[in-house]
């Protein structure tokens, strides 16, 4: 299986881009291409999305490769990606993870 018929929409949003990624006719991934222009100000915006995404469940740090962490829900039907050497931020299902990468 693949994803080559992913459909990603991006829209200019306060302090940034975001991109919305469709497969199969639903919502898979977002995308915020928003950086902060503070530490503080990406640590208080991680924390709203963390807990958006997370949905009451909590979030486990898998790797830190030196660019970005990558985390899974705790009920592994979600992953996160945040690059802290863009200050992007990922949030998206694992069906889709799965077959993207």
């Amino acid at each position: 299986m693949a994803a080559d018929d992913a459909v990603v929409y991006g829209y200019e949003v306060d302090g940034g881009r975001m991109l919305l990624t469709f497969w199969h006719d639903r919502l898979h991934e977002v995308i915020y291409q928003t950086p902060a222009e503070a530490e503080e100000g990406s640590a208080s915006r991680n924390e709203r999305l963390f807990a958006h995404y997370g949905q009451g469940d909590g979030w486990n740090e898998v790797v830190d490769n030196g660019f970005g962490k990558t985390y899974r829900r705790a009920d592994q039907q979600r992953y996160a990606l945040w690059s802290y050497a863009m200050d992007f931020t990922t949030f998206g299902t694992m069906e889709f993870h799965q077959v993207r990468w």
